[in-house]
């Protein structure tokens, strides 16, 4: 087998991101009765993902980000003093309860069992929500090993968060390969640390960053057949 391991990302890579964010979002405005229009939904999505991106660039840590999100969302865009950290709590509360996964998920875990890979998790996000996730959408049960930024003190792409990974599987890098939807994260991530990598860019997104993963997939089906053909180029 050229790898052992195989590293997945949680959110947009096994879990539909879209749909989870979508019910959050709609749950915790339907119980303050706030109005959340489809422009103020690009909004928040556009903001929340410049925020993420702070925090993977370490300009703020996970508490900051807890207690800005909504306070200085809200803020600016209903006009509405709130407590930041509880409302974002219960975003999660909300955010926590949505599994749906993405097509063919289970179907290539399943298979990639059989075939002998361990499987793991890295993923940006908070420990108990991300296996509460994994374990509502019936797929915890593959991974051997989920690790979170949560516990690592650290976030994707930060090295960091690799060693600290690295140090709780018996699998080295070079026995690994990285499957992931996130371009700055997962895949730039990879290839600072020297792993090889996988984008899963199902959202059809540029390269922008000019990165080189080994191979870029659009659907599991894809990822199904690199193992049948030992991640070596046949198609």
């Amino acid at each position: 087998m050229r790898y052992q391991q195989i590293i997945f990302d949680v959110d947009d890579t096994l879990i539909d991101f879209a749909a989870t964010e979508d019910f959050a979002l709609h749950s915790l405005f339907n119980a303050h009765h706030w109005q959340l229009t489809n422009d103020i939904q690009r909004r928040y999505h556009s903001y929340n993902q410049g925020l993420w991106r702070e925090l993977e660039l370490g300009k703020i840590n996970y508490d900051q980000l807890t207690k800005m999100t909504f306070h200085n969302f809200i803020k600016k865009n209903l006009g509405l003093e709130v407590d930041g950290e509880k409302v974002m709590n219960e975003y999660r509360s909300y955010f926590g309860e949505t599994h749906k996964l993405l097509p063919g998920v289970e179907d290539t875990l399943r298979f990639a069992k059989k075939q002998g890979y361990k499987l793991t998790v890295l993923t940006n996000g908070e420990k108990y929500m991300q296996r509460h996730r994994l374990e509502l959408a019936g797929i915890k049960k593959y991974f051997d090993l989920i690790v979170t930024s949560e516990e690592a003190h650290y976030s994707k792409p930060d090295s960091h968060v690799f060693d600290y990974f690295f140090s709780r599987t018996e699998i080295g890098a070079n026995d690994t390969v990285f499957f992931g939807d996130g371009l700055k994260s997962d895949i730039l991530g990879s290839e600072n640390y020297g792993l090889d990598s996988i984008w899963y860019n199902h959202r059809h997104r540029k390269n922008t960053l000019n990165l080189h993963p080994i191979f870029e997939v659009d659907n599991y089906p894809q990822l199904v057949q690199l193992m049948q053909n030992d991640f070596q180029r046949k198609y």
